[in-house]
């Protein structure tokens, strides 16, 4: 048994090497390991600066776009930002700057003040230099509007009783027709050959003067301040609508175009003792259309009239033709007026027979609140009026007809069609 013995031996030898390899082998892969995880934490800690410096950067541009909307006026002013004053710059923000950042940024602006009327463009690039030693950037774009910062200081104005502002300048409650003297104020002649001309304030709308003994062949347009002589100085408010009238069985309310048919307007005042009577007056109209340098314009002018008298070559009827009313309101010490309108027939009569005529109003809840309970919604009675009062319209049909309930109509407008509410309800009899 002893030839054996010089197997075992080598045997444990070749067991000792294989042991060192193993060991040689597991360090290796620990190495790499080490090596993989040390790289990744590396691109861990420069994503993480990367995305700090991105955001950063954003903040940077979007401070500079901000810092630009931030002027006090429009032209260039000593010791104030101004909106002329925006222009193209670049500026280093760094630590030698006061700012606390680990790298350089180029914050650079370019103002572009001719592509956009009344604004100008601005682009805002900033540029630095990552950790690895890459080139990066973000860029915004905004456009600065060139509006005088004093009218954001409307915002916090209380509502006063000027009334929205029409294309020329003037309160809602002035009728666009009505001449502009030069001086902020406006005059109208109810009826076109009437003798009695309205004067009006272009800021309020408010009735500042009646005058009386203007020539009957002066049209509004023609009024000059020489025929406005005899005026009264007593405000008043103006309250105005159409009567529309209908022959149709059953009546529609939205094609109610018949010839109008002769009629006053009645103002009955209730709830204290008023100083003057409501002056109210009426004239047929008709809308007509013709060319002015190449558009198609709208207007509405007395049903006599003709294309000569009103100064054009020529012009088409709409087919529109309604009673155009207006009454002058002379309120109450408080400012306030109350009470109900009527309309007065000339040559015909009210009543429910098939000879006689119905009279309904226009009227619709436009607040939502279930009733007629606002003045503009043309209540049966109004109630503490303080303001002008448009589109309180009346509709006239048969007496044996009933007053055509509201729904929402499809109505031509200028260029487009409009949906209203053209509900009626009885007002008389």
């Amino acid at each position: 048994m002893r030839p054996l013995a010089p197997l075992a031996t080598h045997a444990r030898r070749g067991q000792r090497g294989t042991t060192l390899l193993e060991a040689l082998i597991a360090f290796l892969v620990l190495t790499l390991g080490m090596l993989t995880v040390a790289r990744v934490q590396t691109h861990l800690r420069l994503n993480a600066d990367m995305a700090r410096q991105r955001s950063e950067a954003v903040r940077l541009a979007q401070e500079d776009l901000e810092s630009l909307r931030a002027y006090a006026v429009l032209a260039a002013a000593s010791g104030a930002r101004s909106y002329n004053d925006i222009a193209s710059r670049s500026r280093t923000v760094d630590s030698d700057s006061g700012y606390a950042t680990d790298t350089s940024y180029l914050v650079a602006r370019a103002v572009d003040a001719g592509g956009t009327p009344s604004a100008k463009a601005a682009s805002v690039t900033v540029s630095w230099t990552d950790r690895s030693g890459g080139a990066q950037q973000v860029a915004l774009s905004s456009v600065i509007a060139g509006a005088d910062p004093a009218f954001s200081g409307a915002l916090a104005l209380a509502r006063g009783d000027a009334s929205v502002q029409r294309p020329f300048g003037r309160s809602s409650a002035i009728p666009i027709a009505a001449k502009d003297l030069g001086d902020g104020r406006s005059a109208f002649k109810p009826v076109a050959n009437g003798s009695i001309a309205w004067v009006f304030d272009n800021h309020s709308g408010a009735v500042t003067g009646r005058c009386t003994g203007v020539n009957a062949v002066t049209s509004t347009r023609d009024l000059t301040l020489a025929d406005l002589a005899r005026c009264d100085a007593t405000v008043g408010r103006v309250l105005s609508g159409v009567v529309r009238y209908s022959s149709a069985s059953p009546p529609d309310a939205a094609a109610a175009n018949d010839l109008p048919m002769a009629a006053t307007v009645a103002l009955a005042l209730s709830g204290g003792s008023y100083t003057s009577a409501p002056d109210c007056a009426t004239e047929a109209m008709k809308t007509v259309s013709y060319g002015v340098a190449g558009r198609l314009q709208f207007n509405a002018v007395p049903i006599d009239a003709t294309p000569a008298s009103m100064g054009l070559l020529g012009w088409a009827e709409t087919g529109e033709r309604y009673l155009a009313y207006r009454c002058v309101v002379y309120p109450l010490a408080s400012g306030q007026w109350s009470g109900r309108t009527t309309l007065q027939p000339v040559g015909w009569s009210i009543g429910s027979s098939v000879a006689e005529r119905r009279v309904c109003r226009y009227s619709a809840d436009l607040d939502g609140s279930g009733a007629i309970d606002a003045n503009i919604e043309h209540p049966a009675r109004y109630a503490a009026v303080e303001t002008a009062l448009a589109n309180q319209n009346f509709l006239v049909i048969l007496g044996t007809e009933i007053c055509p309930g509201g729904h929402a109509v499809q109505v031509a407008g200028r260029g487009a069609d409009i949906d209203v509410d053209l509900g009626t309800v009885q007002h008389q009899p």
